[in-house]
């Protein structure tokens, strides 16, 4: 009896010692890994973060405070007027490699005919990228080409060519200007507000000369001109007696 229960005790053990084994052959993996991870840390092993929304030529950038330059579209309808609209920096520094851009949204009820170069024999329309669909209309005018603003000089503008084409209630455009490391970026955009006072007499665009009302003109003189002729004729035979 003795026997057998030795017997017995010796084979729970090793069964208990064989389910052992995998738990020791995991924990030896872990340390010979972890030891690892530890000599690529120490040994000047490279590691790259990516932001997400932030480029690395962007934080290369010196931090330059950008807000827009703008301006009112004032006029009557149908005047093409210039506007000049651009960016100033506020510092505390200039950007080096990419000088930044800024969008300009024109009001409701206008147009921008032109954007031509400065001092310049280029006889394109656009100075500026014009509006690549109607679901994203904006301007987009690369300060690159015109002088990056400093902290010190005066604000880059361009000059806008802007048709005004009816009275439209508290319509607004719009101008945001982008930098490569802005450390404000709230005060980036501001509005393109529109003064426009009617059209003059002569001018097309006046409500006197639509044709609704040509139309309504011609009605009135259609009724009134026979009205006319018998009072005439009737004055006529009168004198006769």
């Amino acid at each position: 009896m003795r026997t057998s229960d030795s017997n017995a005790g010796i084979y729970r053990r090793r069964a208990v010692a064989i389910r052992w084994i995998p738990v020791v052959l995991l924990g030896v993996i872990v340390l010979l890994a972890g030891f690892r991870i530890g000599e690529r840390g120490h040994s000047g092993g490279s590691s790259s973060i990516t932001l997400v929304g932030v480029s690395q030529s962007s934080l290369a950038e010196p931090p330059a405070d950008y807000i827009p330059v703008t301006d009112t579209v004032r006029g009557r309808v149908g005047d093409t007027v210039v506007v000049r609209l651009g960016v100033a920096n506020l510092g505390p520094d200039t950007p080096k490699s990419f000088g930044g851009t800024f969008a300009v949204v024109p009001p409701a009820g206008t147009t921008i005919t032109s954007i031509p170069w400065e001092g310049d024999d280029d006889d394109r329309r656009y100075s500026c990228r014009p509006p690549q669909d109607k679901d994203n209309y904006f301007f987009l005018c690369d300060l690159s080409e015109w002088g990056v603003p400093t902290p010190s000089s005066s604000p880059v503008t361009i000059g806008f060519h802007i048709r005004i084409d009816k009275r439209i209630p508290g319509a607004k455009g719009s101008i945001t200007a982008y930098a490569p490391n802005d450390p404000v970026p709230g005060n980036d955009r501001a509005a393109i507000p529109v003064e426009a006072a009617p059209a003059p007499l002569w001018r097309c665009q006046h409500p006197l000369w639509r044709w609704q009302h040509w139309a309504l003109t011609a009605g009135v003189l259609a009724l009134v001109a026979p009205a006319g002729k018998w009072f005439v004729r009737r004055r006529r035979e009168n004198r006769h007696y």
